[in-house]
């Protein structure tokens, strides 16, 4: 008697999907291009590049980025946020990272794309979800998502999600708003598929520090329909909602 095993393909998004999947890692994958041509030829990274060194290429000095300290231009590999403060993630170099890129015509769009003054701290003026874009390039995925970077725990990252204000204090707010089969997707393609390991994690800013990508915030055994991933399995909740829930959000770390 011969057994018939029934062939499971891998798990496909529909054509749409797919085309914004490649997207947005054609997106992510262009700015690391802009940054390693930026570094070469200008000796540092967009945002970190020492104050001195900006100031000879002609780049923004803005106030108080003068060097010496984290977040001021001290050109030490890291795009630092306010060295002082866990929460002012959208400040220092973060804020210049952008800045550096488009200046250097690295990358599309012009930033601040209000032709304005742009100081070392974003939040110096308050930004919604309908000015985000004066400062931070829009993310092919969409779904309100826009791209960022920070430093966290010694390692430089873009973080993708639904940014929504930045504060006076230049704290950054946003949402997990990318369906889970889109995040599956390009975490497999970019990495390893796990949402927990490798260089694309289930993580964003929203606040403070780092956060699980989950809505709401608190990851789930088993895995439900608002949840991004399994916190057991260390999988992503695909067989939820056939992974349409919108719950996710992610990291890719700079290369």
């Amino acid at each position: 008697m011969v057994r018939m095993f029934a062939f499971r393909p891998p798990l496909q998004p529909p054509a749409v999907t797919a085309a914004a999947v490649r997207m947005q890692i054609a997106q992510i994958e262009k700015y690391n291009s802009a940054v390693h041509t930026f570094q070469s030829k200008y000796g540092g990274l967009p945002g970190d590049i020492y104050a001195t060194n900006a100031s000879a290429f002609g780049f923004t000095l803005a106030i108080g980025c003068v060097g010496t300290t984290k977040g001021r231009r001290d050109g030490n590999g890291l795009i630092d946020g306010d060295p002082n403060s866990t929460t002012a993630q959208a400040t220092g170099e973060t804020a210049l990272f952008w800045i550096d890129l488009s200046t250097a015509n690295l990358i599309d769009g012009t930033f601040p794309n209000s032709g304005g003054v742009m100081s070392c701290v974003i939040g110096s003026s308050i930004l919604s979800s309908t000015t985000m874009g004066e400062f931070l390039p829009v993310a092919k995925i969409g779904y309100g998502n826009y791209l960022y970077v920070y430093d966290y725990s010694g390692t430089n990252w873009y973080g993708l999600s639904a940014a929504t204000s930045v504060d006076i204090n230049s704290t950054l707010f946003s949402n997990a708003t990318i369906p889970v089969i889109q995040a599956y997707n390009i975490d497999q393609k970019m990495d390893d598929g796990i949402p927990t390991t490798g260089s694309v994690l289930a993580v964003y800013l929203n606040n403070t520090t780092t956060t699980p990508a989950l809505a709401p915030n608190t990851a789930t055994s088993g895995g439900n329909s608002t949840s991004c991933y399994d916190t057991t399995t260390k999988t992503y909740s695909t067989s939820q909602n056939n992974g349409n829930g919108t719950n996710c959000a992610l990291s890719f770390r700079l290369q």
